[in-house]
């Protein structure tokens, strides 16, 4: 398994899309926020994301260079439709303008729709964060179905995220919180998949609807299905979830019909001004952080960590010694780039 230095992995990602007609502000935005994600431990939105992008230029799911229209408008709600562009590059439109009119307004609701993969939502929730708001996400997945109900055998939902980041002083991030309405996301199982490895028990069914540990199984024909999170707790969480960024945004909920991801987004951003004065704020959240974690340790634990604490550790680590590439994925990235010429 090679360990690859965040500059060079951001350089040959933001290369391989360039080389595919990206414009270079956008293929070096995608390219940072893959790395990103690698580089904060989640490979399941990081680079293994390069060929799945490809494979969606090639067929036309992804536009490369979108005309991304503001549908609907008023002072503190905007509607956008990002013409089959890569989610990163209209979900960073989006956010900016929640960011413009949560500062004007004091609160601000955008949805997205039309638009591909959005990647880690942390991200986005996160520069609203560090605006000194309180930013919040949700995005489902419409006809990229791999979540099975409550009680269900079959796929019949996405895996249906939600975040929200918490501004600290200075422009800093107190909290940030990014997770799948499923036991885990889908990516964490391709890399699982590509590095030859089982998962744990309770996450995933076969297409018998029988427990599995094996992500072949998954992605097999017919295929395996996930489980949602605390159970029928996750299963409601993501049916709101599919009403709230899916049905809203236009996007649409999910269904039997086949075609391209699309994910309906949501973003709300709060200025917590508007409710309490900054230092207090951040008083108080210091002092839940505080009362939290001065609980005795269970047995086996080493500490309680906040939100958002383990993706700074590891991304202080990786930018040290490198990021780990999974061999399989090591190999279809070289091969996306060997397609067009990128050394």
């Amino acid at each position: 398994m090679p360990t690859i230095d965040a500059p060079t992995l951001e350089r040959l990602t933001r290369d391989i899309f360039a080389a595919r007609g990206v414009p270079g502000d956008d293929a070096t935005w995608i390219a940072t926020l893959l790395v990103r994600a690698n580089l904060r431990g989640h490979d399941s939105h990081g680079v293994i994301r390069i060929p799945h992008y490809v494979r969606s230029m090639k067929s036309g799911d992804a536009n490369p260079t979108p005309k991304i229209m503001i549908v609907v408008e008023t002072p503190t709600v905007a509607l956008i439709d990002g013409d089959r562009g890569f989610g990163q590059v209209v979900a960073k439109r989006g956010i900016a303008l929640a960011i413009d009119k949560a500062r004007a307004q004091g609160l601000a609701a955008v949805t997205l729709r039309n638009t591909n993969h959005v990647g880690r939502l942390a991200d986005y929730a996160e520069m609203a964060a560090a605006e000194g708001l309180i930013g919040m996400l949700w995005v489902n997945a419409r006809m990229a179905l791999n979540v099975a109900p409550w009680g269900g055998a079959a796929r019949r939902l996405g895996t249906n995220p939600h975040a929200v980041a918490v501004p600290g002083p200075d422009g800093a991030v107190a909290m940030s919180l990014d997770f799948a309405t499923s036991v885990i996301a889908e990516g964490k199982l391709k890399v699982k998949l590509n590095r030859g490895e089982r998962v744990a028990p309770g996450i995933m069914l076969n297409a018998a609807g029988q427990p599995s540990t094996d992500p072949r199984e998954f992605y097999a024909d017919p295929p395996g299905s996930l489980l949602t999170a605390g159970e029928h707790k996750g299963y409601g969480l993501s049916l709101a979830v599919e009403i709230l960024a899916g049905i809203l945004s236009g996007t649409g909920g999910a269904r039997a019909e086949k075609g391209p991801v699309r994910n309906g987004t949501l973003m709300v951003c709060l200025d917590v001004q508007r409710f309490l004065p900054l230092p207090r704020f951040h008083e108080e959240v210091m002092a839940l952080f505080g009362w939290v974690r001065s609980a005795p340790l269970a047995s086996g634990a080493k500490e309680i960590l906040i939100p958002g604490e383990p993706e700074a550790r590891m991304e202080g680590e990786r930018r040290v010694h490198g990021i780990p590439v999974e061999d399989e994925t090591w190999r279809q990235i070289q091969e996306c780039a060997a397609e067009v010429g990128v050394a």
